[in-house]
């Protein structure tokens, strides 16, 4: 086979790989932006609970199925091949964005409204439970001595996903109505969402159809299995806490400096493209990772982390300007962490173990880090009055993450020579 053809490969394997994840973060961000409108499709006002409440709420049953999703999926990857298990985890995600951009309203079919709403919502995660650790598998295992370069795709998607949402609801906003937007907008968004499930979908599936690819051996348990997924769940911590910071500083520009909603889209635009236009460095940093398997990089992020929200929160005063940039700030500082992050997870396990490990402990760590963040923030911001407190919170993970990979490296430096010659074999 050509050079050019073993590119080619390449760049339909990172595809196959990442439209998933590309599907999830769409879905995620356009969901928080249209939860206003979901609450009013969808969810009856007569209730004691706000409407908006209750779309949050369902936004969060996404969590409780991930982390069954991560086993029953993680495990089907491992003993069926990866393409099967992608395809799977593509099929559900689909079916389940398909029904929420043509679910009827709440004005038509009265409860059966929200119960379709919720039962999607538990279907997508369900699937997403297992996307992220069967794709990095994937990802991983066909590209030996590159894992975290190839990996850190996943990243690139995430973020190429949450720019191409931000422009759908800036095009949106800007070109209808106030009245249809907040009628059908969501309705378009999302159906956006399923067209780019369904390409997926085929993608995979002609993938899968073209490649036959051999399944890992399958071999004893990994030593100290559970060890590794709590590691997992340590190490994913940080960006949980760094995204729902992202999400909760345009609700204090609105509700403190009262910043109009357009100005915190433009302010999320700038974040997401100021992260895309560095992907060649933290291309460079993973490859350094894959070189040098050396995780300095990683604990200064760390540090700096743990150092400058308290900088934020304590000696600078807070502008709408600080407010908007201060995620963006905080992921650039972040991706010293986040370049080699992926990689660094997947060589945590072997082969044979890789699908279910990495996708129950990512699944259990976004679950328990990110979906109780606003609960917990909250608690805390309603007991103290500090509305820093997400800072803290961001520190508290950042010290967690820099746990989790020291602790790690005994598992990397001793399974990752085997772990490589595996995928090899499997390939």
């Amino acid at each position: 086979m050509t050079s050019g053809s073993h590119g080619a490969q390449g760049r339909r394997y990172v595809l196959t790989a990442v439209i998933g994840n590309v599907v999830e973060y769409y879905d995620l961000v356009i969901y928080s932006y249209f939860s206003a409108s979901i609450a009013r499709i969808f969810f009856p006002s007569h209730l004691s609970f706000s409407q908006i409440g209750l779309a949050l709420a369902t936004f969060g049953f996404t969590l409780l199925a991930r982390p069954v999703g991560a086993y029953v999926l993680g495990g089907y990857a491992d003993r069926k091949g990866r393409l099967p298990g992608l395809t799977a985890c593509m099929a559900l995600m689909a079916a389940g964005g398909v029904l929420i951009a043509l679910c009827p309203d709440y004005e038509s079919i009265g409860y059966a409204a929200p119960c379709l709403i919720v039962f999607a919502r538990l279907l997508q995660g369900f699937s997403l439970g297992g996307e992220f650790g069967v794709a990095t598998s994937f990802l991983i295992e066909h590209a030996p001595h590159h894992e975290a370069k190839r990996a850190s795709w996943q990243a690139v998607g995430q973020i190429s996903a949450s720019l191409c949402a931000c422009c759908v609801v800036l095009t949106l906003s800007g070109l209808m109505t106030s009245d249809a937007y907040a009628a059908y907008g969501f309705r378009i968004a999302a159906m956006l969402g399923s067209l780019g499930g369904l390409v997926g979908l085929a993608l995979r599936y002609s993938l899968g159809r073209r490649d036959h690819l051999p399944v890992a051996r399958p071999s004893p348990a990994e030593e100290r299995t559970w060890l590794r997924i709590l590691l997992v769940m340590g190490m994913v911590s940080l960006g949980s806490g760094i995204t729902y910071l992202g999400f909760y500083m345009p609700h204090y520009a609105q509700s403190v400096f009262h910043v109009s909603v357009r100005a915190t889209y433009w302010a999320a635009f700038a974040t997401y493209a100021g992260q895309l236009v560095l992907t060649p460095l933290r291309w460079r940093l993973a490859a350094y990772f894959d070189r040098t398997k050396r995780i300095y990089p990683m604990l200064l992020s760390c540090l700096g982390l743990m150092i400058l929200p308290v900088l934020l929160v304590e000696w600078v005063p807070w502008t709408p300007a600080l407010v908007l940039c201060a995620p963006l700030v905080l992921n650039v500082l972040g991706l010293f962490y986040f370049a080699s992050l992926d990689g660094y997870m997947g060589l945590l396990f072997g082969s044979a173990h890789r699908g279910r490990g990495l996708s129950v402990g990512y699944s259990l760590g976004v679950a328990l880090f990110g979906g109780m963040a606003p609960m917990l923030n909250g608690a805390v911001i309603n007991l103290t009055g500090l509305q820093g407190v997400p800072g803290y919170y961001v520190l508290a993970t950042a010290l967690l993450a820099a746990i989790s990979v020291g602790m790690g490296r005994r598992f990397l430096k001793k399974d990752v020579a085997s772990s490589v010659d595996a995928d090899r074999s499997a390939i």
